[in-house]
């Protein structure tokens, strides 16, 4: 993701159907290729344990993600809200540097607030720059 401006991991859980929450994020990361100027890949674990001829371990539940504009970052995290609403459970965790974001199935106004804080910090408008 080194031609990305902005990076940001999102992390799935869905205490509901913990099973099927690899599944649910390969869904979200076919949805997430579609945008333009935006990397998907999942997030690895670091080596196999000891013993194994395995590479890096795979986190299947967490895709670490690119844009290349605030913009893209904005489109991004909403195309995530709106995935998670579709599905009507879990949570997604959006962190970019050390800063956090949980979305959960809170009342859409508190979400919509928290989405708004966090983006103006790390995907702020901006003016005359053309979105590449």
């Amino acid at each position: 993701m080194s031609d990305s401006r902005y990076e940001a991991a999102l992390a799935f859980a869905d205490e509901a159907d913990p099973e099927g929450a690899a599944e649910a994020v390969s869904l979200l990361a076919e949805e997430l290729s579609l945008l333009d100027a935006v990397s998907v890949r999942h997030a690895t674990g670091g080596p196999a344990p000891d013993g194994t001829r395995a590479g890096d371990t795979v986190v299947w539940t967490t895709l670490l993600v690119g844009a290349t504009s605030a913009a893209t970052l904005r489109a991004l995290i909403a195309l995530a809200k709106d995935w998670l609403a579709r599905r009507n459970s879990g949570s997604i965790d959006i962190t970019i540097g050390g800063d956090e974001l949980r979305l959960t199935s809170v009342s859409r106004a508190d979400q919509r607030r928290a989405v708004e804080l966090f983006v103006a910090k790390h995907a702020p408008e901006e003016t005359g720059t053309p979105d590449a």
